[in-house]
């Protein structure tokens, strides 16, 4: 099959579905689609992590800088995430899935070397988009995912966007067009008594404060 495929962004076909997904499971690093922006991603799999081990490589990110996770719901915050505060439950059930990654303490599900190396903590993020979806309940695992850009690079919004070198790096690369939202994710820490945004992306600070009233 070819490294390039179209897919639907609503309606992905399964057998795109289940050859990336097949790809995941033998430890490949995929390019795909989210709402945002398009991602560079590999299996969150203790047993195989090459891929995610090859993401720093291919980002060209920094050591302790902490690869992402998206998750497939709201239950995932409790699972790979520990001490989480009921704040963050309201703010998942009120934008998720949708463009925020919450940063929460990481549980021991995330291999310590895929986490903020100074506090311990992991991104997680329910994307609003349906390839994703089906990637994930095709493996049944969750996706380490960065921009699929090499670090201080605007991220993609399309695949005509994307560097060469992701895309010889990428096993294969899910093309469904332009995102929709083409703004990176906001980004609020959740560890202690209120929220911290640390990047404003689609969802405002403002919109953040206004959930949790």
């Amino acid at each position: 099959m070819n490294k390039y495929l179209p897919v639907d962004a609503q309606e992905p076909s399964a057998e795109i579905i289940n050859h990336t997904a097949s790809r995941l499971m033998q430890g490949a690093v995929i390019v795909f689609p989210t709402e945002t922006v398009y991602g560079l991603g590999a299996l969150v799999d203790k047993e195989i992590a090459q891929g995610a081990h090859e993401l720093f490589d291919i980002k060209r990110r920094p050591t302790g800088i902490p690869v992402p996770v998206l998750v497939p719901n709201e239950d995932a915050l409790d699972v790979y995430g520990v001490d989480v505060p009921e704040y963050a439950h309201k703010l998942a059930q009120e934008f998720w899935p949708g463009p925020l990654t919450i940063v929460v303490k990481a549980s021991d599900a995330i291999p310590r070397e895929f986490t903020n190396q100074e506090d311990g903590t992991v991104g997680l993020r329910f994307p609003d988009n349906e390839v994703v979806r089906q990637l994930m309940l095709a493996t049944g695992r969750p996706l380490y995912a960065t921009s699929a850009n090499t670090h201080g690079t605007k991220p993609p919004v399309s695949i005509d966007e994307l560097e060469d070198s992701v895309a010889e790096a990428a096993s294969v690369i899910l093309d469904s067009g332009p995102t929709q939202i083409r703004v990176s994710s906001t980004v609020v820490r959740c560890t202690g008594d209120e929220p911290e945004v640390l990047r404003e992306g689609p969802v405002s600070a403002e919109s953040i404060r206004e959930a949790l009233v």
